[in-house]
């Protein structure tokens, strides 16, 4: 993982220096669309005086509201620190109709909660922005492995790979919440805390199961952006060729 490992070592020394509550986005949001949305919110608090919560809480229960509309009544709501606007983002956010702009609903739902908290307490709120997102104080994760060779894995090593991969995370307090072992490759979705060595980490439940076989690649990939594709698959596995 080379400069992926180099980056969050970087962000965990950053993290240990800042006073104040951790927050991050439980669900997948991509990061294209978090920077849209917070480069979007600064332009609404720039050119907001002249509207009120209460305008914005009407808009946003309306069926004639265009997207438009709806977008800048959820960010204004966001960042109001306002008690009610708050309740109304987070009865908004289970109503059906808010799929429509779900990525949108989830950001404002999370940075009014953020407004609110910094208004009611001294703590500072800090944001930490992937794409994956993560739960509580944990950041989720993709992870990527190929076969020795991109030999097919046989029935006991397939066995061997779901059992101590998750295993070995579960032995770091980490979550895993998904694994899947196909052919030549195998993928697993994880929580993990900030403090933890995840290439370490890792690499050692590569070692757990390479001692009956040396059958997986010490090379892998890991990611807090987005989970792989059929096209990023493919060029993974291109690369062993």
């Amino acid at each position: 993982m080379g400069n992926d490992n180099h980056i969050f070592n970087e962000l965990q020394q950053t993290l240990r220096g800042m006073r104040g509550n951790l927050r991050m986005l439980e669900t997948s949001v991509p990061v294209e669309k978090q920077a849209e949305y917070f480069k979007y919110s600064e332009k609404v608090r720039e050119n907001s005086q002249n509207e009120t919560v209460e305008k914005q809480m009407e808009i946003l229960h309306s069926d004639e509201a265009s997207i438009e509309e709806m977008k800048y009544a959820m960010t204004f709501l966001a960042i109001s620190g306002d008690v009610k606007a708050y309740r109304v983002l987070e009865n908004y956010s289970k109503d059906p109709k808010s799929e429509l702009l779900s990525d949108w609903t989830k950001m404002s739902l999370l940075h009014a909660q953020i407004t609110l908290d910094s208004e009611l307490s001294d703590e500072k709120q800090v944001f930490i922005s992937t794409g994956l997102g993560g739960k509580g104080n944990k950041m989720r994760f993709y992870a990527f492995f190929k076969s020795e060779n991109l030999q097919p894995f046989s029935d006991y090593q397939r066995n061997l790979i779901e059992k101590e991969i998750p295993f070995c995370i579960r032995r770091h307090q980490g979550e895993v919440e998904d694994i899947q072992v196909e052919d030549n490759y195998f993928s697993v979705v994880f929580l993990i805390e900030l403090n933890v060595d995840i290439k370490t980490m890792l690499l050692n439940a590569v070692s757990e199961c390479n001692e009956y076989g040396n059958f997986i690649q010490t090379s892998f990939s890991v990611t807090n952006v987005k989970k792989f594709g059929r096209g990023d698959i493919e060029r993974e596995l291109r690369k062993s060729l």
